[in-house]
């Protein structure tokens, strides 16, 4: 690890070039023009004399649709820009992490860039400076809106199962930020009647905010949210409420055939405050300490008998203790994840631990040790390779049965290759291992978790891993100024087993490789992919469940 930690610096100096350009005395402001390249003008660097002071914050947000480019200077998106509410200056300015008469810090600049670039109700964003004069620093908040108001239609077939939802999803109420939707949908596991709002900036302040409330065929869910968040790697301070209670079923499969079932009522109420000494030599350590009561019970349920083990109910109530660390190491790409827009990579540390103490004292129905974990680090990173991992883990350990319950331990290696701005590789390895979960839960592997000409969860065990390769297309094709359009060829193979289980697999490894188009909109729902594949099984092919070909239209977050 000592050895990654050196070579890192010395390898991202070979990232994307960084342009050098020099600040100069302006009399006057000019705003960013409409067609302003986000992606280009996020890898240059300014000259600033040393010292420097904040003078004016300027705010530039632009229309959704760009009226100086003439394939959308037309009626119908001239229109569109008439109507659209922007997002309010003051939400903007009060989000970055400066102000006027701060002293200028490059680094606060790019870290308010990259919150920013976060808001799902934002393309992009950038923060530049416009005018040095006599030691002050006149600063640019450059942003550009998305279409805010959304049918949220969506149809999403995967493992040959369907997935529809139709409803109303505002991402920006009234230009303030916050997000109001309404959905009916229908899943694999249940049909769900949903409302739900989410705030970053409750009340144009720090707070975060989550409220939803679902009432579905199995039962409902009521959840809650209220915090401060440390928002920023300097951030001191930070609190957090979450209240939630839902009754569902939780299905057991075999094959991808639904075979036993049970009810499941969960409470979760936790409660937690965290402090933090801030960025120091580039590391950011927080702890937090809190109360958390979680309950989960069990019943029969009218449809499918239980498991022959049937699950075991738990009621947990402790203090914990958390502690996690956040290296200040970002870099900014185009076409990793996302199309044309610009990417904030991570590429250094990431570690969390949790440790609480669950006894009957404090309410809980056994003496627990509960635990919970993560790590992520950056292995390799050029202007042409990425190589990154993480893992993470979660556990109880019961001291009065002497035993691991609950153990779920994840893996990721993810690699890179970018051949050039329009062509990808990527090699994505996943791991899984269990012991002793409660019976009412499955590691799968399937069409929706990989295995794309297989259907959803048709092997189970306690284990799995998975290999997914693919050859990235991201094309200059950008229909009617909307939808930016992709594809990719894939190679797939996985495995889910239990060691003391037999199975009637012909194969025991699934096996397959397909294509598909990748649809992006550039206007509206910024971040999401539809994904159209069709699938071809290389192995298990003579399986009653297994068909020839699979297509599958899934809605998910990146390429």
């Amino acid at each position: 690890m000592r050895f990654t930690r050196m070579l890192l610096p010395m390898l991202s100096l070979s990232g994307p070039p960084i342009m050098a350009a020099d600040v100069p005395c302006r009399p006057g402001f000019v705003a960013a023009s409409g067609s302003y390249a986000f992606a280009e003008k996020t890898a240059v660097e300014y000259g600033l004399p040393a010292n420097a002071v904040i003078g004016k914050v300027h705010i530039t947000n632009l229309d959704v649709f760009d009226e100086s480019n003439p394939r959308e200077n037309n009626a119908l998106y001239r229109f569109a820009n008439r109507v659209h509410i922007r997002t309010k200056p003051g939400l903007l300015k009060r989000q970055v992490l400066f102000g006027e008469g701060d002293s200028y810090d490059p680094r606060l600049v790019r870290e308010s860039a990259r919150i920013l670039r976060a808001r799902k109700y934002l393309y992009d964003a950038d923060v530049r400076p416009v005018s040095a004069c006599e030691g002050k620093v006149d600063v640019e908040v450059i942003t550009r809106d998305v279409w805010s108001l959304t049918v949220d239609a969506s149809f999403d077939r995967a493992g040959g199962e369907n997935k529809f939802g139709f409803g109303l999803r505002e991402t920006n109420l009234f230009g303030r930020g916050a997000e109001v939707s309404i959905k009916t949908k229908q899943d694999i596991d249940r049909d769900t009647n949903e409302f739900a709002f989410k705030s970053d900036n409750l009340g144009g302040s720090r707070l975060k905010s989550r409220i939803r409330y679902a009432d579905s065929d199995d039962g409902s869910e009521q959840y809650a949210l209220l915090e401060l968040p440390f928002y920023s790697l300097d951030s001191r301070r930070a609190w957090s409420v979450s209240l939630r209670h839902a009754e569902q079923i939780d299905t057991q499969f075999l094959r991808g055939d639904d075979v036993t079932e049970v009810e499941h009522e969960i409470d979760d109420y936790r409660l937690s405050y965290g402090i933090s000494s801030g960025l120091k030599s580039g590391l950011t350590q927080r702890w937090a300490m809190g109360y958390w009561y979680r309950r989960s019970q069990f019943d029969l349920s009218d449809e499918l008998a239980p498991p022959s083990e049937f699950p075991i109910d738990k009621e947990m109530s402790f203090p914990f203790l958390e502690y996690s660390l956040v290296e200040d190491s970002y870099v900014q790409r185009v076409n990793i994840n996302q199309f044309e827009r610009t990417e904030d990579l991570h590429v250094g540390r990431r570690f969390y631990a949790r440790l609480g103490y669950s006894a009957e004292a404090f309410g809980g129905d056994e003496d627990r040790i509960v635990y919970e974990g993560g790590y992520s680090d950056t292995l390799f990173y050029s202007s042409r390779h990425m190589l990154r991992h993480e893992f993470s883990f979660s556990g109880l350990r019961d001291r009065d049965q002497s035993r691991t319950e609950d153990l779920i331990f994840d893996y990721e290696l993810r690699y890179i290759l970018t051949a050039s701005k329009h062509r990808s590789y990527l090699a994505e390895f996943r791991g899984a291992y269990s012991k002793n979960l409660n019976s009412h839960q499955q590691v799968v592997l399937g069409g929706d978790t990989g295995l794309r000409a297989f259907e959803n969860r048709f092997q189970v065990g306690d284990r799995r891993v998975s290999l997914n390769l693919e050859r990235r297309t991201f094309t200059d094709i950008h229909l009617f100024n909307l939808i930016r359009i992709g594809w990719a060829f894939f190679i797939d193979v996985g495995r889910a087993w239990d060691p003391d289980v037999k199975t009637d697999f012909e194969d025991e490894y699934l096996a397959n490789v397909g294509f598909g188009l990748r649809l992006a909109s550039s206007k509206a729902d910024v971040g999401r992919f539809m994904h159209i594949d069709l699938a071809f099984p290389l192995t298990n092919r003579d399986d009653r469940d297994v068909d020839s070909s699979l297509l599958s239209v899934r809605l998910t977050n990146r390429f």
